[in-house]
């Protein structure tokens, strides 16, 4: 199955500290009926604060909840080379359709060392390998040149998740045959105007029928049409949820309107205030009254 679509990072639900799978439940239960599958475990899944075992414990349960039509990449991203191939193999093993992987962030990063991080990775998967360009986490701008020549090398390198805002790298890595995929929020839909083949963003998270909806027109070349809905439906909120802070931001939304138990975060993100979290509700609510308002033109214009 290829790695292409609506693919949206989400945030894993924790209450009192511990993976809360009747949280993630529900959350599928919303955000499935609308998307290709999803992304576990990536920067918004918290990855980075969970230990190897607890982050293959949240992917078993994850994989077990998940019906078999829907695409599901698994983050493995890590400093350890070793400890990212452990991960990998977890992750096939449970079911995933590919993993995600960043370049290691502590240490000073170069395209041959990236590409001696990721040989190991590669060589131990016989399923998709996603390259996260994260230049901001990753302290790394990653040069196109680096990603064709590590997919001449790599069998399994066959998508890029894009958080660069350089959009040039897309049909460069799109013309040597790699899948480009939307990775930022903030500029979502530039992404799909430069003819991205997915999107793994938070907004399907949250607002899972009014971005297919989006994709959908995208893809029938209706951009005037995708920018009016994704103006009114998804902006609003994403216009609030910020840079910087949207795991926060999306846990305190999906715990106001009852998809996840509570809004708990792992050291060190903590939590949004209450005037932040009622900014957020004020756009949630104002996406889906446009939401309703646009059904109900719908029907009256189908009423005659």
């Amino acid at each position: 199955m290829p790695v292409e679509g609506i693919l949206p990072v989400i945030p894993t639900p924790f209450l009192d500290g511990r993976f809360d799978a009747d949280s993630f439940r529900r959350f599928l239960d919303h955000m499935l009926p609308f998307v290709d599958g999803y992304t576990l475990l990536g920067s918004t899944g918290e990855a980075s604060s969970l230990t190897t075992a607890e982050r293959q414990a949240v992917t078993e349960a994850a994989l077990a909840m998940t019906p078999e039509d829907k695409l599901v990449v698994v983050g493995v991203s890590h400093t350890s080379a070793a400890e990212s191939v452990s991960l990998a193999q977890h992750a096939e093993r449970a079911g995933a359709s590919a993993v995600l992987c960043c370049a290691p962030y502590y240490f000073l990063n170069s395209s041959a060392g990236i590409l001696s991080y990721l040989e190991p990775l590669d060589a131990a998967l016989g399923i998709d390998l996603v390259l996260y360009d994260n230049p901001v986490s990753t302290k790394t701008v990653i040069q196109a040149e680096w990603i064709l020549d590590w997919a001449a090398k790599l069998e399994r390198l066959t998508a890029v998740k894009l958080t660069d805002h350089n959009l040039a790298k897309i049909e460069l890595c799109q013309a040597a045959g790699l899948r480009v995929l939307a990775g930022d929020d903030s500029i979502v839909f530039r992404y799909l105007t430069a003819g991205v083949d997915g999107a793994m963003v938070i907004a399907p998270a949250i607002f899972p029928e009014a971005f297919q909806e989006t994709w959908a027109l995208m893809r029938e070349a209706n951009q005037a049409g995708a920018l009016k809905v994704f103006s009114e439906r998804i902006l609003p909120f994403t216009h609030v949820f910020g840079i910087g802070d949207e795991v926060a931001t999306s846990k305190a939304i999906l715990h106001e309107v009852g998809i996840f138990a509570s809004a708990d975060l792992l050291p060190p993100l903590i939590p949004v205030g209450a005037d932040r979290r009622s900014l957020l509700r004020a756009a949630y609510d104002l996406c889906h009254s446009n939401d309703e308002h646009r059904s109900a033109e719908s029907v009256s214009l189908e009423g005659g």
